[in-house]
Parts: structure tokens; sequence; C-alpha cells
């Protein structure tokens, strides 16, 4: 089954950290509200509350991936850190079962979102909105690989321990 905003994640304030709050966050919910009226073609009120509920997902989402980093900062000090392979097997395994748990609930807040927003819109206001949202995708991973190529340092690879 095709999701209608299964594309909508390089959207979320989850990847746009402190943008909750204030003049962006405010700027972001107009930047949508105008594009779903513009591109899909809703009538203001009915955007609005589209537009609430992207923002009440986006807040849900963050909170969810600011807990996904904490755990992800303590499996890189654990994994890096002294002790044996099954010292660190034994320390990481509960962390892993709530990482995996985390994820699903951001799985579920997701499809939730999209099946909230699908009852939304008509079909046609359905194809609108992926057409627009993959191209706003577009532009958003443009903008988030720019800034990254700005500040390399900020990439994160894989866990390794240097050889001393």
């Amino acid at each position: 089954m095709l999701r209608p905003l299964l594309l909508l994640s390089l959207l979320s304030l989850s990847a746009l950290p402190g943008l909750a709050q204030g003049e962006e966050g405010r700027s972001l919910a107009r930047f949508r509200l105008d594009q779903l009226q513009q591109s899909v073609g809703l009538p203001e009120d009915q955007a609005r509350l589209v537009v609430e509920r992207w923002t009440r997902y986006d807040r849900e989402q963050f909170d969810r991936t600011q807990v996904l980093h904490q755990v992800r900062r303590k499996f890189n000090d654990i994994l890096l850190g002294p002790g044996s392979e099954e010292e660190k097997n034994t320390r990481v395994r509960p962390l892993l079962e709530q990482f995996v748990d985390l994820r699903r609930q951001q799985a579920e807040l997701k499809f939730r979102f999209e099946d909230d927003i699908r009852g939304k819109l008509s079909p046609a206001q359905q194809v609108r909105l992926i057409l627009r949202v993959e191209e706003m995708q577009r532009q958003m991973a443009e903008v988030l690989r720019q800034n990254n190529a700005a500040r390399p340092g900020l990439r994160q690879g894989p866990l390794r321990r240097a050889n001393p």
C-alpha cells in the first residue's frame, strides 16, 4: 500500500533540532500551510488542521530522536570503553532493546500520522501532497547535503577504536 506521507521524515523537526519553538517553528508552519494550500489545494481551515497534526508529529518524533541519540552515545561509550566483549555485550543488551523499541515507536508514530492526514484528504489531494512532499524532500536533502559539506567534522563514521 502506498503511504502518502512516507517521505516526510526529512521534513520533520527531528531532522532540524531547535525549530520546534520560536520564529523558525512559526516560519516552518507557515511554509507548510502555504504549500498545503497552494500545491495541494487545501482550504485554509483544512490546511491548518494538517499543519497542527504535523507539528504534533514533529514534537513526538523529536522527543524520541533525542532519546535515541542518548542511547547511541551510551552505545559508543560502552563499545569504545574498557572491558571484554562479553562484558560489553552484557551492558549493551538492555540498551539495544530500548533502542529497538524506540525505533518501533517512531515507525508507529509515523504510520498514525500518515493515517490521520490521509483521512483528511481526497485521493487527488493525497497524490498532490505526495508529489509536493517529494519535491520538498529533494530541496531539504540538498540543503542538508550542503550543510554537511560545509561542516565535515559533524559526519558520523563507524565506531572504531584507533590502534594505539
